[in-house]
């Protein structure tokens, strides 16, 4: 049934390949079998709640991972509903564990010093945070980014004299944003730290991220081998998502618009850009309004 319904359901090939990574370490599971039997060769319409419930707590220690099987779980047996495989689903009832409201933690800026200091500029670890950092892409993005997505185009740098600048830009087709009906495609410059990290990456390959093994990373394989740089670097806490949302945040308090987050993340959903700027929002005000806690006018200010 799993097969089933990860090759006729409609989603996007990224969210396929997460649900099949999931579903298959569900489908290796022996703690619902006295005699060790792996879940994927029992019947599934024997599940219930209770299954269900002890198949997350296997993940208890990693709140996420326990969440993605139950939502994993659900989605699968309500396209089986639909399919009349199944007249019930399990998994609709079983609670999901309360973990980070914030979801992945956001890199701070010594946190991004610290992975700096520890990963010198020449280094490939340097290299994937450099492109991490300066397009604010997902790893599912990263892994596949290269050469291909490079392009100059002129740029009018002065309106009244018409003058223009040859710039380099990166365009990319993300996999598909949930929300989204089309594809959603990232076009921006390429920034200077990241220009310069790019004309120093290896120049045999067209993806500028490549295994030890000469090959382009898989997200899988990517993600692997980030997580060991910054468990290197004592960032154990922290993701490559975490860079992204990072951007965010200072993108938005430097003056980034809501519109323009939108642009440069590829989200569809305006509310998602908004939370970025209005938390940068909400800080600049405390920032200017904390002196009037004190009863009196700001450091500086005239007093007439």
């Amino acid at each position: 049934m799993t097969e089933n319904y990860l090759s006729r359901a409609p989603m996007a090939d990224s969210t396929r390949a997460q649900k099949r990574r999931v579903l298959t370490a569900i489908g290796d599971e022996t703690c619902l079998s006295k005699s060790g039997t792996p879940l994927r060769h029992m019947n599934y319409n024997g599940l219930t709640r209770k299954h269900i419930a002890l198949l997350r707590d296997q993940k208890r220690d990693k709140v996420e991972a326990a969440n993605h099987r139950v939502k994993a779980l659900s989605a699968l047996f309500v396209w089986a509903i639909d399919e009349e495989f199944m007249t019930e689903n399990p998994a609709s009832s079983v609670k999901k564990f309360k973990g980070n409201a914030g979801g992945h933690h956001t890199w701070t800026d010594m946190e991004l010093e610290q992975f700096e200091d520890r990963h010198p500029k020449g280094t490939k670890a340097r290299l994937a945070y450099t492109i991490f950092r300066y397009t604010g892409l997902r790893i599912s993005d990263v892994a596949r980014f290269g050469k291909q997505h490079l392009y100059w185009r002129n740029i009018t740098v002065d309106d009244e004299t018409g003058d223009t600048e040859k710039v380099q830009f990166f365009r990319i087709k993300t996999f598909k944003e949930t929300g989204a009906k089309e594809p959603v495609w990232i076009d921006m410059p390429v920034l200077p730290p990241l220009a310069e990290a790019l004309a120093e990456a290896d120049s045999d390959h067209l993806t500028f991220l490549i295994s030890d093994h000469g090959k382009p990373f898989s997200v899988k394989g990517l993600g692997n081998r980030m997580r060991k740089w910054y468990d290197e670097a004592g960032l154990k806490h922290c993701s490559s998502h975490g860079i992204r949302k990072a951007d965010a945040v200072i993108a938005a308090e430097s003056g980034a618009t809501a519109n323009q987050l939108l642009s440069m993340f590829g989200w569809v959903n305006i509310k998602q850009a908004q939370r970025y700027t209005r938390a940068a929002n909400r800080r600049k005000l405390a920032e200017t309004g904390v002196h009037s806690l004190l009863g009196t006018k700001k450091v500086g200010q005239s007093k007439s």
